[in-house]
């Protein structure tokens, strides 16, 4: 061998020794990051670390000895001069190195899997802690999102959690209970506040994350290193499980890394696992915990309310109110129904003759050629060639989408005449896109003709069938002016005159003349259509903050997240700790005597008796449980999208109430011992009862936790009504219309009021700007997609998902916000909103980015993000697809899809 080749052989094997040796010096089992979560210092006494770190170091010793080998053959090799012996001597050295390089690569393989195992702790499900406290592989986030989890706190990946935090989980369907809680004995049992509220540990998992899942798929250790001792309270609707650890979580000296998992034993209320059809069959995720303990109380973040306080009424001059748009469709005749082609007349007769033609011939001839006369020709009535075909052995000929004959003899140059009676269509009316066909029989979108027709009656069934439209409504009118379908009978017609149908718009304003209106047959059916609507026209004087809609949302944004129990359901559910109420002092409680709505404190006055203490709803949590929303249960109208929208009172002047939680008492100094700097035991300003205090008189800031009867943060702190940073419980309202002086005292309940004018907002909200943009390449694989909208939104809709909607006729699904993958992979994600102002001279906000955030995307793969028409505006006005930055929609083509106009979506909804 040449000196050349030789330099070269040297080379290749340096080079293979280079990765070998740092291959097996890189951690090769991924637990550099793990241990005690302070940079992957290796100070842990687990001792399935300890023997990992041990066959790593001998793997990577074992592993420098083979580079050391090769280097020394190669040296031998290369000195050799041509030396047999020597060469043979290299040669020797270095397949005994290869050999033991394949020993130890199978070793650090098998290593790899066995220890993997180990440290995923039996049933983790092979999720990848890394040293910020984060699940890295995502498989037990697929549930997020995509799946039939809303949302968690912490969130996965998140840092600094307090010592103190609960955990939260809220699931897009209602939990069975009994599956999550157990009793003192260990036993199933529906959970509650006294002798069922610790977590089932089988089911819910919460581990440090170095040490792993103590349990296996189907059971767990009786002493376990799980943290077990965990009570569990539901939200009202039974979908959100708040977990409170009996003692605090990590320690004082550092940062500890936690993770919890949700099996599939978790179940929904008909029994069926509650990850059912998701990519995973289990819910993990992973955050840090600090050493440090949350000790400062919630509060309403500045201008974080809408309406914003407002302290005077609007003046509102020259009004002209709005009009709804009306149409008319007068009955001339009964539109024409489905009637298929018939053969009327053969000539000369035949045995058989069968049609099954779709066409407007109405004469056909078959003809027997003389040069074949098993062959039939078929003809229309200008002798245009439509088809040849064979007789049969029973002398039947028959030509595929025409007609067929059945015939005794059939010589050359026989000629048979066929008249036929083409098919009808059936006449359809078309309202706002909705298609209605006339038929024999009523079922789906069909409206009934009448046997022999009868003006009057069809106009009644015309009537039937439109008056579920969520779009207009049908009129009664009186004797020869209309139908009058209350009465389930067709009004009385003037001699001569046709009967005519009235509609008009459910929403009055220029936006009814674009109801759509047409029919097929416009001389049975005679269509005026809808035009009319107008605009309300006013001159408005705005004083102090503008008056809202009438069906606007009222939102309130939190500092930080709140505990669901008490802000989160119906009203009736909360109203101890929030109400929305009549701002009037003098309006009169629940059984008092009323003439009118305003005269109640729950501006609802029924059979001259005030009815309830406050307004009716529901108040909702969303946002990583920091937005809370109260929407109206008062119906008003629709949407663009068919669904129900609810409005505050008209002219009415609000306020919401918002009430501290009583804070955790205390008999002596004994009882405070473990709450330090609050480490005396005294009494409290205004409350009548001893707290925990610091030097300053400070009170310590935790609810009582056995009697929770306030609004709390995630670490059960009370409100901090009045922004003072210090807990004082509910003593008095802090008024947010009025400045500190006024407020002098007035801590820590909070309120604020405003005015909601007679308007209704229609305006549907759109997307200003997104990002990642349309197409991008080479994005941050952990950065969330900003959806910029041009307006505020009801945060509460900004979920992922879809919503059912009802709009009378149908059910329609209408999508939220989602994050797909172009592949099949496990994908997390959530969505957290905020409110920017955008314009200065408001001083309040204007319009709401939404960020999904989502587990760690893949490299290489394409990832599609939607907004569907189940995301509402602050007025709950639907999104509508079709219109976001640079996609200018056509009525043809209405979806958005790439920033492109699209006419059609798949069967999910989704773009193609």
């Amino acid at each position: 061998m040449t000196r050349k080749y030789k330099l070269g052989a040297v080379f290749v094997l340096l080079g293979l020794g280079l990765i070998t040796n740092s291959v097996l010096a890189a951690d090769p089992f991924g637990l550099s990051a793990v241990g005690n979560s302070l940079g992957g210092t290796f100070t842990t006494s687990d001792p399935r670390i300890i023997i990992t770190k041990i066959i790593q170091i001998i793997l990577s010793f074992l592993g420098l000895v083979s580079l050391v080998l090769i280097m020394w053959s190669g040296f031998i090799w290369m000195t050799s001069n041509g030396d047999s012996q020597k060469i043979e001597q290299a040669k020797k050295i270095l397949r005994n190195a290869i050999i033991g390089l394949v020993i130890i690569l199978s070793a650090w393989g098998i290593a790899t899997f066995i220890i993997s195992k180990l440290t995923g702790a039996a049933g983790s499900g092979g999720s990848t802690i890394n040293a910020q406290g984060g699940n890295l592989n995502g498989q037990g986030l697929g549930a997020i999102g995509a799946c039939s989890v809303s949302s968690v706190y912490p969130e996965n990946g998140k840092k600094d959690v307090p010592r103190n935090s609960v955990i939260m989980v809220t699931f897009k369907e209602q939990v069975k209970l009994d599956s999550v809680c157990i009793n003192n004995s260990g036993d199933s049992c529906l959970c509650n506040k006294t002798d069922c509220r610790k977590i089932n540990p089988e089911v819910i998992r919460l581990y440090k994350s170095d040490l792993g899942d103590a349990c296996s798929n189907s059971s767990c250790p009786e002493i376990s290193s799980n943290i077990t001792d965990v009570i569990v309270s539901a939200s009202s609707d039974n979908k959100t499980l708040v977990l409170i650890p009996a003692s605090l979580l990590g320690n004082s000296d550092g940062n500890s890394s936690y993770s919890i998992k949700f099996t599939d034993e978790i179940k929904k209320g008909d029994n069926s696992s509650m990850f059912k059809g998701c990519s995973s069959d289990f819910l993990e995720w992973s955050f840090m915990v600090n050493s440090t303990l949350d000790l400062i109380p919630p509060l309403v973040s500045s201008n974080g309310s809408f309406p914003s306080p407002d302290n005077e009424k609007d003046i509102y001059s020259n009004i002209i109110p709005a009009q709804p748009a009306s149409a008319s469709i007068k009955v001339n005749d009964c539109p024409l129904i489905f009637s298929p082609a018939k053969i009327s007349k053969v000539n000369p007769a035949v045995i058989q003759s069968t049609i099954n033609y779709h066409g407007s011939v109405s004469k056909f001839k078959i003809s027997v050629p003389a040069e074949n006369v098993n062959k039939a020709q078929l003809f229309d009535d200008k002798n245009n060639l439509l088809g040849i075909a064979d007789f049969d052995g029973s002398g039947e000929v028959k030509f595929p989408n025409y007609i067929s004959i059945k015939v005794g003899a059939h010589p050359a140059g026989s000629l048979w005449e066929v008249d036929v009676a083409p098919e009808q269509l059936a006449d359809t009316l078309t309202v706002n896109g909705e298609t209605y066909v006339f038929a024999s029989t009523g079922e789906n979108n069909n409206i009934i003709v009448p046997k022999k027709c009868d003006q009057e009656e069809q106009a009644f069934n015309i009537a039937a069938k439109l008056s579920g439209s969520s779009d207009f409504e049908v009129i009664t009118r009186a004797a020869g002016e209309g139908v009058d379908i209350n009465l389930g009978k067709v009004a009385e017609f003037k001699e001569g005159q046709a009967p005519k149908l009235l509609l008009k718009a459910k929403v009055a304003g220029a936006s009814g003349n674009m109801i759509n209106l047409s029919t097929s047959n416009p001389l049975s059916l005679e269509i005026n259509p809808f035009k009319g609507g107008i605009d309300r026209q006013e001159t408005h004087t705005t004083r102090d903050k503008k008056d809202q809609p009438m069906n606007s949302i009222i939102q309130i944004k939190f500092n930080e997240a709140l505990n669901p129990l008490t802000v989160s359901g119906p009203a009736s559910d909360v109203s101890s700790y929030i109400q929305v109420v009549n701002a009037n002092s003098s309006s009169s409680q629940s059984g008092a005597s009323c003439n009118s709505d305003a005269q109640c404190r729950s501006y609802k006055c029924e059979n001259n008796i005030c009815v309830g203490n406050y307004l009716g709803g529901k108040f909702v949590l969303s946002s990583g449980y920091k937005v809370l929303e109260f929407i109206s249960d008062k119906e008003c109208g629709v949407n663009g999208c068919g669904e129900k929208i609810y409005c505050l009172p008209e002219n009415s002047h609000l306020t919401v109430e918002l009430k501290a939680a009583n804070l955790k008492n205390c008999e002596s100094d004994n009882d405070c011992l473990s709450f330090s700097p609050f480490k005396s035991c005294l009494n409290a300003d205004l409350l009548g009862y001893k707290t925990c205090q610091d030097n300053n008189k400070n009170n310590y800031p935790l609810a009582r936790l056995d009697a929770l009867d306030g609004i709390v943060d995630a670490a059960v702190n009370s409100l901090d009504g009045d922004r003072s940073t210090i807990s004082d419980g509910p003593a008095d309202f802090y008024n947010d219309n009025f400045d500190l002086a006024t407020n002098n005292n007035k801590k820590d309940k909070y309120k604020w009021s405003f005015f909601i004018s007679d308007k209704i907002a229609l305006t549907p909200p759109k997307i200003d700007s997104i990002l990642p943009t349309q197409g991008q390449s080479n994005i941050s694989l952990s950065e969330p997609i900003q959806i910029k909208f041009n307006e505020l939104m009801m945060v509460s809709s900004l979920q992922p998902g879809s919503i059912l909607v009802d709009n009378g006729s149908s059910t329609v699904k209408h999508h939220l916000i989602n994050l797909r993958s172009s592949v099949a992979q496990p994908l997390g994600f959530w969505i957290s909103a905020d409110n920017l102002d955008v314009d200065p001279l408001d001083g309040e906000p204007d319009i709401t980015v939404a960020n999904i955030f989502h587990s760690a995307l893949s490299e290489s793969i394409t990832y599609k993000a939607q907004v569907g028409s189940g995301v509402k505006d602050i007025y709950q006005n639907c999104y509508k697809p079709s219109i976001g930055p640079s996609c200018l929609a056509t009525e043809e083509k209405p979806s958005c899809c790439f920033s492109l106009p699209a006419s059609s979506l798949d069967v999910d909804g989704n773009c193609f």
